[in-house]
């Protein structure tokens, strides 16, 4: 378990800035930490299917690491994605970090 751990850990360390890392990988991250924060104000997670990235919406408007995005993706409420191995894939690549063979 320590492994797996390390490497999610990792995941968080290794881009060239902080905005690198949740732009390039980490997005389902940062919009669950936006999620939380601002929870109060009627927040969703958002996907872009194309552009497999994830953002926040927050009281109508939806942000990534770099602000206000609501008009740069196609977006679409991530609990409403109904393709289960499109889902499943999402989950084993970006959410969970993990290798096709675990």
């Amino acid at each position: 378990m320590t492994k797996k751990v390390n490497s999610f850990i990792k995941r968080f360390s290794e881009g060239v800035s902080t905005e690198d890392t949740f732009q390039s990988g980490c997005c389902y991250w940062f919009s669950f930490i936006l999620f939380f924060r601002f929870l109060d104000k009627g927040t969703e997670i958002m996907y872009d299917e194309v552009a497999n990235h994830f953002g926040c919406m927050i009281d109508g408007r939806i942000y990534d690491i770099t602000g206000d995005v609501t008009d740069s993706y196609d977006w679409e409420p991530w609990s409403e994605l109904s393709d289960e191995a499109l889902r499943a894939r999402i989950i084993r690549d970006c959410v969970k970090f993990e290798e096709e063979d675990m």
